[in-house]
């Protein structure tokens, strides 16, 4: 089933929200971040515990997203997701997920730079916040879809 023009519309509208959405959290962590004295704090103090951290996390979100998306690319072929392929909804869910992985990676990358240049962190933390909506934005979809699937009982 090939996605229809509406579908194409959707996705392009949803994707530039979707992004522009993420710029504003970015900017937003990045405000709260910059000039602060209890980050400058965990900067000068904390940045090796803060960073051992954020590989961590960065490790183990890049782990789920690449599970969630190996699982979404196995079901895409149900007839549950016709629909969803058609009016693009599909689409725009695996280019969440690209976004989820390279910010996860962008974490990951970042907190290695943050052990060399303390005055990274709230970059740093913008990219994260960042990773956090789209860890978000993937997931709160394939919850809604288990259910719905478990709840018409449609086998896959």
């Amino acid at each position: 089933m090939n996605i229809t023009n509406k579908g194409r519309m959707f996705f392009v509208a949803g994707l530039g929200a979707i992004i522009l959405s993420l710029c504003a959290v970015w900017f937003a962590a990045y405000t709260v971040c910059a000039d602060n004295p209890g980050i400058a704090h965990i900067a000068d103090k904390h940045v090796d515990s803060l960073s051992n951290g954020l590989m961590t996390y960065a490790s183990i979100s890049v782990g789920f997203i690449l599970t969630e998306f190996a699982l979404l690319l196995t079901f895409s072929s149900s007839a549950f997701f016709a629909n969803w392929r058609r009016s693009g909804k599909f689409l725009l869910w695996q280019a969440v997920n690209l976004l989820a992985v390279f910010s996860s990676l962008a974490v990951l990358v970042s907190s290695f730079v943050l052990l060399g240049w303390e005055s990274t962190l709230p970059f740093v933390m913008g990219i994260l916040a960042v990773n956090v909506v789209c860890m978000v934005l993937v997931f709160t979809p394939l919850l809604v879809v288990a259910g719905r699937i478990l709840r018409e009982g449609e086998q896959l």
